[in-house]
């Protein structure tokens, strides 16, 4: 009895939904380029068209790499970041220029890059965004964007990345570039 209640539900979900133009670009996977040269940041971005004009899109990145010094400290910019949003796109959805929001939340570890200090802590926020997608073929795209990232950061600073003694904490608002990216998307 358990099992056709299932399968009644899974068919009024799925007719209700209505039949599904299988000519359309509905779904996407993409990596951004740039994040790799961030210290070798791994990422990736699944999103949905709606409508015409609109998508869903869900993201994430890490990095749990530390890299060696040749002084004896760490560089490294460890994250993991989760986030979720819309585009909107004038044209048709994966096609030209896009305007999108998100909210994103990040946790972080940074240090030995620009000095011998470590911040980590937790970050979130509402970020903008805007680009352009050029369609390089029928299934793949190349993505060029913009975006910054607006919110509060609650942080703990240490005087070096390896043992460093607690310099300071707090929650601070940030702005901060967030969305530089040149990403490879491929469409369903």
């Amino acid at each position: 009895m358990k099992r056709t209640i299932i399968i009644l539900l899974a068919s009024a979900l799925t007719a209700a939904s209505g039949p599904a133009p299988l000519h359309a670009q509905k779904w996407s996977i993409a990596t951004n380029l740039l994040d790799y040269a961030n210290l070798l940041t791994l990422n990736a971005e699944a999103g949905i068209s709606v409508d015409q004009h609109w998508s869903l899109l869900a993201e994430g990145r890490y990095n749990p790499f530390s890299f060696r010094t040749p002084g004896g400290g760490l560089m490294q910019n460890r994250t993991l970041s989760i986030s979720a949003g819309t585009r909107y796109w004038p044209f048709f959805v994966y096609s030209g220029f896009y305007y999108g929001g998100r909210l994103q939340w990040s946790r972080f570890n940074t240090g030995g890059i620009l000095s011998d200090c470590a911040v980590e802590g937790d970050a979130f926020g509402l970020g903008f965004n805007f680009g352009y997608s050029l369609m390089l073929t029928e299934h793949l795209n190349i993505e060029f964007g913009l975006g910054l990232w607006f919110g509060a950061a609650g942080y703990r600073e240490y005087a070096s990345t390896v043992c460093g003694k607690l310099t300071g904490s707090g929650i601070k608002a940030f702005i901060a570039p967030n969305d530089i990216q040149i990403n490879l998307l491929y469409n369903f």
